[in-house]
């Protein structure tokens, strides 16, 4: 194998100078280790960014108190039964509950893209159910 000699600190240019000098089997050597490096590389940021993006979409999920608060509230309204408190009540916690749905949707949409598969069949994937 052949050497190169490289400072400490090197510029792409000097590298690409140096690698230049290689006889071709080393290089293409080179070239096949240098394309396993950029893999696993690949690899690692799109397992932390899947890992983040899970992370974001488990805490797209409204409290279970909030949930329970707003599915009765929902119950009250389909009977008409709501105070104006309730009512406004219910509108805050709508407003929220489609914010957490963008958000998620947001995320499972851009998970959906790093794994190259449909976003209902991520969604069956992961055991959410659409909404």
């Amino acid at each position: 194998m052949s050497k190169i000699q490289v400072q400490s600190e090197i510029d792409t240019q000097s590298l690409l100078t140096g690698v230049s000098q290689m006889p071709v089997q080393e290089l293409e050597s080179f070239v096949r280790e240098l394309n396993a490096l950029i893999t696993r590389k690949k690899t690692k940021d799109l397992d932390h960014r899947e890992k983040t993006l899970i992370s974001k979409i488990n805490r797209t999920v409204m409290e279970k108190s909030k949930a329970e608060t707003y599915h009765q509230l929902i119950l009250q309204s389909e009977k008409a039964t709501l105070t104006f408190e309730d009512n406004n009540k219910l509108l805050e916690l709508v407003a929220e509950e489609e914010n957490l749905r963008n958000e998620r949707l947001k995320f499972l949409i851009e998970l959906a893209q790093l794994r190259n598969i449909p976003v209902l069949q991520l969604m069956n994937n992961l055991g959410i159910r659409p909404s």
